[in-house]
């Protein structure tokens, strides 16, 4: 197939591509700057849009880049290819935060810039595609080798490896959940080459066909890890983890938020996925990768 990916040298988008071409599909990586507009020759089976400017990008925070980026982006995007299927990236933070599990039909309320500018370019996307030929993901929080360093995991890490303070200012003890990052591209591939068949691990199938969707799945999907974990037990199982001498500073004062826990029945239901990668997994592939990297 003829896939276009946006974001390909992110922190999920390499993986993605690497992964998507080593099965044999022409996969492009957009190289334009999507903040203005431009024009692309040809057309693509699938579009999937990862390039956003996140919480954890590198630099000075520019609220404006969220409106640039993310929603003027998505827009500039969407009149200059055309895609039989479009696969957008979102976050479960554009939901309301009600203590209640959440599906995806929960009331929506982002608080922030990011998660607003998130959901605006889902608005973005249905108002310039038909309802089949679109598939949002809304994850939570995607982890692995290779994030942004101003992730939690990667603070966590490299603080406890040098025996320094982990300092939680706020929600350390509210649960949260997170995603594997391999188990995230488990479900883009499932969208592009359909369910893997007789129980076997998705990273492994290869695409029975070429020139088609594979799956016809179109729809909002959560995308999270039934395990929760909350800031002090991540950072104490990586002060443990690392055999580390750092201490951990929470403040007595320190507010806690409602926790909603995300609910995925309906992308197992209708395609099979299911998040399999658990914390323990998680902390130690990265501890291997860091260790190989020093």
């Amino acid at each position: 197939m003829n896939i276009l990916v946006t974001g390909a040298n992110g922190f999920i988008g390499r993986r993605l591509f690497s992964r998507l071409k080593a099965q044999g599909h022409h996969v492009v990586a957009l190289s334009q700057d999507i903040s203005k507009l431009f024009s692309l020759n040809g057309s693509f089976d699938f579009v999937i849009h990862l390039a956003a400017y996140n919480i954890t990008s590198v630099g000075a925070k520019d609220p404006g880049l969220y409106t640039a980026i993310n929603v003027d982006g998505t827009k500039h995007l969407l009149q200059a290819v055309h895609a039989k299927k479009f696969i957008y990236l979102s976050t479960t933070k554009v939901y309301k935060n009600e203590g209640l599990p959440i599906t995806e039909d929960s009331s929506l309320a982002p608080q922030g810039a990011y998660e607003q500018s998130k959901l605006k370019a889902e608005e973005v996307c249905r108002a310039f595609l038909k309802q089949e030929s679109l598939v949002i993901l809304r994850s939570v929080n995607v982890m692995g080798w290779g994030q942004a360093p101003k992730a939690v995991l990667p603070v966590f890490f490299q603080k406890a490896k040098a025996d320094q303070a982990l300092d939680i200012i706020n929600g350390a003890r509210t649960p949260m959940q997170f995603v594997y990052v391999e188990d995230l591209i488990d479900a883009i591939e499932i969208i592009i080459n359909g369910p893997p068949t007789n129980n076997c691990e998705c990273r492994s199938i290869r695409p029975k066909t070429f020139g088609g969707d594979n799956s016809g799945v179109s729809g909002i999907f959560n995308i999270a890890y039934e395990e929760t974990v909350s800031l002090e037990q991540l950072a104490r199982t990586i002060i443990t983890m690392t055999r580390s001498s750092s201490v951990l500073n929470i403040p007595k004062n320190a507010s806690e938020t409602l926790f909603s826990p995300v609910i995925c029945d309906k992308v197992y239901r209708q395609l099979g996925w299911r998040a399999k990668t658990g914390l323990t997994k998680i902390l130690e592939l990265y501890d291997k990768e860091y260790a190989r990297a020093a």
